[in-house]
């Protein structure tokens, strides 16, 4: 699986640009498709509501979508059933924020949040570093990759990715790719 992860992140630096419009409805349809053993063993609910349609690397972003509702359900509390939330807006941004996004420019504004286990604040950044795990593999498998796959996707995208989050009360990726 690490040399898989390993392979998959060398490669999204070589692979084809090929941008193209893309309805993310049809790639998170798929995705929860691969997933659907996980998803109904913890009786999750995955919520997608309204979606725009982006230009992108449709595969990388299959492979963003699927590291993103994989590390919800994995990182759920066992104690309730995850609920993920999925949306996209189209919006330009007129003002500063934490983002440093460009004023004048319009983004297509992706956010998934889950009510998982969450994380302290300090981690925010750390989480996308190659090989940076919050607990230990016994407590949860994988390998430490996924997420910095998601900000290389994110970031071959010309994009930015923020997370947030409360410990005990779950997650939300705020992802910011221009159109």
């Amino acid at each position: 699986k690490l040399i898989q992860d390993l392979l998959a992140f060398s490669r999204l630096s070589m692979a084809d640009r090929k941008f193209e419009t893309t309805d993310l409805n049809i790639i998170i349809e798929e995705v929860k498709k691969e997933l659907k053993d996980a998803i109904a063993e913890k009786n999750a609910v995955i919520e997608v509501k309204e979606i725009c349609g982006v230009k992108i690397i449709p595969f990388q972003f299959r492979q963003l979508m699927h590291n993103l509702i994989s590390n919800s359900l994995k990182f759920s509390n066992p104690a309730i059933p995850p609920h993920i939330i999925i949306s996209s807006v189209n919006t330009p941004y007129s003002k500063i924020n934490e983002a440093n996004l460009t004023r004048g420019k319009e983004y297509c504004h992706i956010s998934i949040s889950d009510n998982g286990i969450g994380f302290e604040k300090e981690f925010a950044k750390k989480i996308f570093e190659v090989f940076q795990k919050l607990h230990g593999k016994d407590e949860y498998a994988g390998t430490g990759i996924g997420l910095a796959i998601v900000k290389k996707i994110i970031e071959n995208h010309n994009g930015i990715i923020l997370a947030t989050s409360k410990l005990n009360q779950g997650t939300t990726f705020d992802m910011y790719i221009p159109t």
